[in-house]
């Protein structure tokens, strides 16, 4: 219907277009005053006027109908997409939420189970630490019982040199009395039979406890290391009473180190 509102507007634009051209056109050719139909010329024009004016009116209308159609199904369209969207959106913070969940209780297990942890740990260091203790206590006392058996050993030592003069003076006093004792006999022994007999007698005797004394003091003999430091012989020199060479393996002249 506004098609044909606007065709026929535009019909009437068209006749007073042609009906004014036809005026003019008469006017000039004939020589008498050609007077215009004030009625049909305007008449149609403003016809044609308002009818166009009008169908155009209702085609606007109708373009913006359609427009405003198109735009409501576009609209609902969105507005299904973005019900989707959010849908899926909804979906995703749920699975995130419950993936957070999860990991949340799993991060709270493992924090539970390093604390746990972790007292084993504190307990064991305080054990180590009072074994630590203990290892200095004893570590003090192995200072204190060293510092003893050095001095023990230098006691022992200055007994052994002690007893290394002793028996040195004992050697040289039996050497000198044998000494004596034989020059004696050779005097007696100048001077009468008889007494030399009897002075040979003596000097025997004398130089056989002076060689028994010599055999004593040579026929000390310890088996082991144990042996000679029982009789506080420890450590035996080379030409000691009681050196062996089973006593001195390293052979440095020193036995029962």
């Amino acid at each position: 219907m506004v098609t044909a509102i606007m065709n026929l507007g535009s019909l009437a634009l068209l006749f007073a277009i042609v009906y004014i051209i036809i005026y003019f056109v008469q006017k000039r050719g004939s020589k008498r005053d050609k007077v215009l139909n004030k009625k049909v010329f305007y008449g149609s024009l403003i016809t044609g006027l308002v009818l166009t004016f009008f169908g155009s009116g209702f085609l606007t209308e109708d373009e913006n109908a359609e427009k405003v159609e198109t735009l409501t199904e576009e609209n609902e369209e969105l507005n299904d997409e973005l019900e989707s969207i959010d849908s899926d959106h909804e979906t995703a913070l749920s699975e995130l939420e419950q993936q957070h969940e999860e990991e949340i209780a799993d991060l709270t297990a493992e924090i539970e189970e390093s604390s746990g942890n972790l007292e084993e740990y504190e307990e064991q260091i305080a054990e180590l630490e009072e074994e630590n203790e203990q290892i200095d206590s004893l570590n003090d006392e192995i200072d204190e019982l060293s510092a003893e058996n050095d001095s023990l050993n230098d006691t022992i030592s200055d007994l052994e040199s002690d007893l290394a003069s002793a028996e040195s003076n004992t050697a040289t006093a039996s050497s000198s009395s044998s000494s004596d004792s034989s020059s004696g006999s050779s005097s007696e022994s100048s001077t009468s039979s008889d007494s030399g007999s009897e002075s040979s007698t003596s000097n025997g005797s004398e130089s056989d406890s002076s060689s028994s004394e010599s055999s004593s003091g040579s026929s000390v003999y310890y088996k082991n290391c144990t042996e000679a430091r029982e009789a506080g012989a420890a450590p035996v020199h080379e030409g000691d009473p009681g050196y062996a060479s089973h006593l001195d393996r390293d052979g440095d002249g020193i036995g029962c180190e």
